[in-house]
């Protein structure tokens, strides 16, 4: 039975659990079984692919969402259908998910990429070199023409506070 002289503080933990994640490999594979073939595969490949994953697991851990989610583009209807303020990218706060511009892999992929702010220089994914979620620059780092390496091109942040 909870005790009803605590109160959760859920924004609170979910910041936290955000900054004690750098390092994981947690959620580096997803693995599915095609019904045709039988093959069996990670379709994160160990870690390339998994930035949705991530995000989407602490967000259903604290109750933000209803579920995990592989795609960026799965997570962000989620963050809108919980009604997650889509917010400017100028005004970023701890615990803003960002979404990154679209990158081309090496092997020709096209890919967004999702993470959370940690403060207003940082923020945390995870990478897709490393496999490990790591803390950097909220733009992965500024151009000689000073402009962001990877530009946030959509900012969301909770409804609620608590």
């Amino acid at each position: 039975m909870p005790d009803s002289n605590l109160i959760k503080l859920r924004k609170k933990t979910y910041l936290k659990m955000i900054e004690n994640s750098v390092g994981a490999r947690l959620f580096n594979s997803l693995f599915v079984k095609f019904k045709d073939t039988g093959k069996v595969v990670d379709i994160y490949q160990n870690g390339t692919y998994s930035c949705a994953f991530f995000v989407s697991s602490v967000l259903t851990l604290l109750k933000y969402i209803d579920s995990p989610h592989s795609t960026v583009n799965t997570v962000k209807k989620e963050l809108v259908k919980n009604n997650w303020q889509e917010i400017s990218g100028e005004n970023l706060q701890p615990g803003d998910v960002v979404i990154w511009e679209e990158v081309t892999f090496e092997d020709g992929t096209k890919n967004q990429h999702i993470g959370f702010v940690l403060n207003r220089k940082e923020a945390v994914s995870t990478n897709f070199q490393t496999r490990k979620v790591e803390r950097h620059h909220i733009t992965f780092g500024v151009n000689k023409d000073g402009t962001p390496k990877r530009k946030i091109t959509t900012a969301f942040r909770p409804s609620s506070e608590n």
